[in-house]
């Protein structure tokens, strides 16, 4: 596991320079090579410690279509949004079952909603009447409701962190909470700070190392 996790985080940090570079055939291929480290890891540990009757079976589809997110993103960033929305609502059920399963009422994480909707209302509030800063013209429900799904899913991870400390599941929901972060910090790139080369790559260490950490969490059990 530790020569994975070595190789992992070399490929990752190629990508990191790779990612503003001009050659979008390396970048491609940095990119699809840790999507199927941290897929094919996945799938090794699903059928090895797991059985398709366990809810696991719903984050190995919520990974899955992470995983064709980031083969689709690199050409087509509506259809990568679609399968990245699909995942996070996997995620999103799956760690409330999680919650649930450990007896954590719903009065225990109701929290969540709150805090992300407040989050997503700033979000609109700020597209409503800051138009010179976010500047995302006709992706802005696109992208509101996209984010409704990551925020959602990045605080259900703080609620994870929060109420099942020194599991492995903390780990699942830092991995969660910042695959959030990487979203934010994808759309402030996009939307707001104009291709900040510096902001995509903390996207990228962001995004990869959470998604890293939620597949590790299944490992450890």
């Amino acid at each position: 596991m530790t020569i994975f996790i070595i190789v992992y985080y070399i490929a990752l940090f190629c990508y990191l320079y790779n990612r503003v570079g001009d050659n979008k055939l390396y970048r491609a291929i940095n990119k699809y090579i840790m999507a199927f480290m941290y897929l094919g890891l996945a799938i090794y540990t699903f059928f090895t410690k797991y059985s398709f009757a366990s809810y696991q079976s719903l984050l190995m589809v919520a990974l899955l279509m992470a995983f064709f997110g980031d083969v689709f993103l690199v050409f087509d960033f509506g259809r990568g949004g679609d399968f990245f929305l699909a995942g996070n609502i996997g995620f999103i059920v799956y760690e409330q079952i999680v919650l649930v399963d450990h007896g954590h009422g719903l009065n225990e994480f109701y929290w969540t909603f709150i805090v992300a909707a407040a989050i997503l209302c700033a979000f609109i509030l700020g597209c409503q009447y800051r138009p010179d800063i976010f500047k995302l013209g006709k992706m802005r429900w696109p992208m509101t409701f996209y984010l409704s799904s990551i925020i959602t899913h990045g605080i259900t991870g703080l609620a994870l962190i929060i109420l099942m400390p020194g599991t492995n599941f903390a780990m699942m929901g830092l991995g969660s909470f910042l695959f959030m972060l990487s979203d934010m910090i994808l759309t402030a790139y996009k939307f707001v700070f104009d291709n900040n080369k510096w902001l995509i790559r903390l996207n990228s260490l962001t995004y990869f190392t959470g998604i890293l950490l939620i597949v590790l969490a299944t490992v450890y059990k």
